[in-house]
């Protein structure tokens, strides 16, 4: 692909090149919103809404001269593809198409497809576990090794905000690969260490993890996680607090279990003069990610993105938008285990080359950070300003991110839209009224302002947007609201992607079910795409063979 070709392409030729080994780098975005993405996409698409497209194309597809494939519904001339391709030549993309006829051409051809959202991830969990041979705790085995007083040590592998959210009663808090970095004592011969999650992949890879290491050969993952707790009617916590920490491995440990896992399974390394060549190379792809559980306030305004290593795992499809790139991992020099066991588990996914980098890296051997700053918007108001605007009236309040930031919290009797058109704000964009938009950080509150701003510049109306945003209103010590009605919505929540930690009440068991029976037969659905090639490294050997899946 490169820019003097078509603007299109057909739907065998972008899977021919899915197909290729070596695979070459290609972005397939579906810039749908989520909603429908998640009824049906090809395997390897990466869900690029073209609501928030403008803000998060940079750090998804850093190289603007990445072959890019953008795809709608039926490719029409008044589409989001459309849309998308306009906005990413803007942005300097110089090899941009589209797929001919769009998802409904693909489908029809036959080329496979898949529901669902982060599924080439859970697909993955779910062969890992076979794979490696990963034994499950069934709910009632583990009710009933509670009710026995068998030693049960159980620890759960999301983050703090998941953790805290709902959990399992008595449970340590340990996220992704931070629990690889703790000390595990058993408590005599019977004793079990019981990962969990919210329904499997997590507790999958934590507890194959600690086996791999020889950290807790005899770790389980708990089947179906807190779901599978609460479909049988057993008590959860909200708002949960650790039942306790266990305690941290000494760095020299550490060290020699990370160099022992990069020696076995040959996982590259990436010292500074390699990492300073790939830096000058434009016609390849790199991604460096920071797999730390916190932010090095040093690496601001570069391309080192902070995704702690379990996080990042999860949530590649939404971090990693371009197919067969490099990936770096910057961790502790000390001991470099988040980032041997992040390699580790990306390499076998097989999306990217990774490498871990030895050393400490300076803020000066980064790339700087993808441009993403708005240009051209009104000037902001700040919560103080906005608070006095309000009190005098003629003034609508619109929130542009994510619903469920929406849902969570937003300015009292703020309207809510989805910017994947500013469509709905013609009946407000009229003389004498002031728009004011809101995001949880401000960043999309501008961008929608501007384009407001200009797409009526006569209207008499002023488009303004929250410095701060919702955080700033709260920081100010400004209530904010969780209830709304009907009339507030100008749009529905379509980037919502049907995640069951938003159903509550009396469908909450019947959705929990339904999920638990879709991510169960999910990976032999996945794996029917011969462009999904995952490769496992041969248990208990070297990488040389790397098993295909």
């Amino acid at each position: 692909m490169n820019s003097s070709a078509s603007t299109t392409i057909a739907p065998v030729r972008l899977q021919a090149l899915l197909l290729a080994e070596p695979a070459g780098e290609l972005a397939l975005l579906d810039v749908r919103e989520t909603r429908w993405f998640v009824q049906r996409h090809p395997n390897l698409a990466r869900n690029a809404p073209l609501s928030g497209l403008e803000l998060q194309v940079g750090a998804l597809v850093p190289r603007r001269s990445t072959p890019v494939v953008l795809y709608d519904d039926y490719n029409a001339p008044d589409g989001p593809a459309q849309a998308a391709s306009a906005l990413l030549a803007r942005l300097g993309y110089t090899d941009v198409r589209m797929l001919d006829g769009g998802l409904q051409r693909w489908v029809t051809e036959g080329l496979p497809a898949i529901d669902g959202y982060g599924t080439l991830v859970k697909a993955f969990g779910d062969r890992a576990r076979l794979h490696y041979g990963t034994p499950g705790l069934p709910i009632d085995a583990l009710r009933a090794r509670q009710r026995k007083g068998l030693p049960t040590t159980l620890v759960d592998a999301r983050p703090r905000a998941e953790f805290e959210f709902l959990s399992l009663p008595g449970a340590r808090n340990h996220a992704g690969i931070e629990l690889a970095l703790r000390r595990f004592e058993p408590d005599g011969a019977e004793h079990v260490w019981a990962i969990n999650c919210f329904s499997r992949t997590r507790g999958i890879i934590g507890a194959t993890t600690l086996r791999l290491l020889g950290r807790a050969p005899d770790a389980v993952f708990v089947e179906d996680g807190v779901m599978a707790w609460g479909l049988q009617g057993a008590p959860t916590v909200q708002n949960a607090v650790p039942d306790d920490e266990l305690p941290p491995e000494s760095p020299e440990v550490l060290r020699r279990i990370a160099d022992e896992l990069l020696e076995r399974f040959a996982l590259p390394v990436a010292d500074a003069a390699q990492l300073a060549n790939w830096r000058a190379d434009d016609t390849r792809t790199l991604y460096l990610f920071d797999v730390r559980p916190t932010a090095d306030p040093a690496f601001a305004g570069t391309a080192v993105q902070q995704v702690p290593g379990g996080q990042l795992f999860m949530h590649f499809e939404n971090l990693v938008g371009t197919h067969g790139a490099r990936i770096v991992l910057i961790d502790d020099p000390a001991h470099r285990l988040r980032a041997a066991v992040t390699s580790f588990w990306l390499t076998q996914l097989n999306q990217a080359e990774v490498y871990v980098y030895d050393g400490a890296l300076s803020p000066e051997q980064a790339p700087p950070a993808p441009a993403a700053t708005v240009t051209d918007a009104p000037t902001p108001l700040d919560p103080e300003a906005l608070a006095q605007l309000r009190r005098n009236g003629a003034v609508t309040v619109i929130d542009v991110g994510a619903s469920l930031d929406y849902e969570h919290g937003h300015l009292p009797g703020a309207l809510y839209m989805l910017p994947a058109s500013l469509g709905p704000l013609a009946s407000h964009a009229v003389a004498g009224r002031t728009l004011v938009f809101t995001s949880p950080d401000g960043a999309a509150a501008r961008r929608v302002a501007r384009d407001a701003q200009q797409r009526w510049p006569g209207s008499g109306a002023v488009f303004t947007w929250l410095r701060g945003g919702t955080q700033a209103w709260k920081a100010s010590g400004r209530p904010l609201s969780t209830a709304f009605v009907a009339a507030q919505l100008l749009t529905p929540f379509d980037d919502d992607w049907g995640s069951v930690m938003r159903v509550f009440g009396p469908r909450r068991d019947a959705a929990w079910a339904d999920y638990l029976a879709w991510e169960r037969a999910l990976a032999a659905r996945v794996l029917q795409d011969p462009s999904v090639r995952f490769r496992f490294f041969p248990t208990g050997q070297g990488p040389d063979r790397a098993a295909r899946s």
